[in-house]
């Protein structure tokens, strides 16, 4: 009789271990199929720093032209790749807008791909100016939206002193 209990209870076991993996590995596949949807970004954007300056006389010594840059802003992008290989982002576009309105300023900007290397840290670089300068206050910010793989982002940087000499 003791037999026949540890037998039955091995069996059932058995049954139920069998049932508990099944559920175990479709489990464990359900959450690889969401992990592979919901994966991080391979590149981390750690910040944006923006220069901006409008120069309403030419510099001394130039003579005075009426249809020359004006209005200037430098944005500085720091990025890391976090995996062992080569990855991409797009930058898909940079605003700079005002502090008394949050109405975008006028410079274009068109997208660009950057390719980082395995796991670089690098600072970029983007140069924008218009002919028509600044509109409203002193204080500008920068918005930068990105793309890495199938996920958007964006992010801002702090709101600055417009440098008007």
């Amino acid at each position: 009789m003791q037999i026949f209990f540890l037998f039955s209870s091995v069996f059932l076991l058995s049954l139920t271990t069998g049932d508990i993996h099944k559920k175990l590995v479709n489990n464990y596949s359900a959450n690889m199929v969401t992990q592979i949807n919901t994966e991080s970004p391979d590149i981390k954007v750690i910040k944006i720093t923006l220069l901006a300056r409008e120069e309403n006389t030419p510099p001394i010594g130039e003579v005075s032209q009426p249809n020359r840059d004006i209005g200037f802003a430098s944005v500085f992008i720091r990025l890391v790749n976090l995996k062992e290989s080569d990855s991409k982002i797009t930058i898909q576009n940079i605003k700079i807008v005002s502090i008394d309105d949050g109405k975008s300023q006028n410079f274009s900007f068109s997208p660009q791909e950057l390719v980082l290397r395995p796991l670089e840290n690098a600072e970029h670089v983007f140069h924008l100016k218009n002919k028509t300068g600044y509109l409203g206050k002193d204080a500008v910010k920068a918005i930068v939206t990105y793309k890495v793989g199938n996920l958007d982002g964006e992010i801002r940087s702090d709101f600055i002193q417009l440098t008007r000499p």
